[in-house]
């Protein structure tokens, strides 16, 4: 029984310690908010919450929306069960920002990270 204990113990402890060294996930358990969009004025001010386990949702005023996410490096991928395609996110360097691009490169929307200095400067509020 020690043994088996034990061999579950190490296997958990070189996972964490390889998420570790590969910057882990650091989108894992994170809550973002609109910072901006490219139609400013009447909008209201959403959230995105990220779960560990690939599920999220996009917390609006209007209601709730759950969606599955997967992330590559600083891009994630969004998709929810009417999506046809996924919706890609690309964070910036310091990770305090998640910006959406429109199919042409511009800006669309920009989600702070909640507590980050990045949301000092959002414009919805």
């Amino acid at each position: 029984m020690f043994r088996s204990l034990l061999l579950v113990a190490l296997s958990l402890a070189s996972f964490s310690s390889a998420a570790q060294q590969s910057g882990g996930d650091w989108l894992a358990g994170t809550t973002w908010v609109l910072c901006e969009t490219a139609q400013q004025e009447g909008v209201k001010r959403d959230v995105m919450v990220f779960e560990a386990d690939g599920g999220g949702q996009l917390i609006r005023p209007e209601g709730t929306l759950a969606f599955r996410h997967q992330r590559n490096g600083d891009t994630v991928a969004l998709s929810t069960p009417t999506s046809r395609h996924p919706v890609q996110l690309v964070a910036t360097a310091a990770r305090d920002m998640l910006l959406l691009r429109g199919p042409d490169g511009s800006a669309v929307a920009s989600y702070a990270r909640q507590g980050s200095a990045a949301m000092a400067a959002c414009r919805i509020k």
